[in-house]
């Protein structure tokens, strides 16, 4: 689980740093840097696996009785 969420880490990181320091590099200007930061951040916030929950049924619980 811990390598698991260790990748999920670094390729967060990766969407953010890639995209940004390309920005910083083409434009030798920190004022676009900030946005494309900012932005970033939210996609690599969306990239995270659906976590599965398991459900349990009230009625399984007290044995079907009501």
């Amino acid at each position: 689980m811990l390598t698991h969420d260790l990748k999920l880490a670094g390729i967060q990181a990766l969407i953010v740093l890639i995209p940004t320091y390309a920005v910083a590099y083409w434009t030798q200007q920190m004022v676009y840097t900030i946005p494309m930061l900012a932005a970033t951040s939210f996609i690599a916030a969306a990239v995270r696996p659906t976590q599965h929950t398991t459900k349990v049924d009230d009625v399984a619980k007290d044995g079907a009785k009501e």
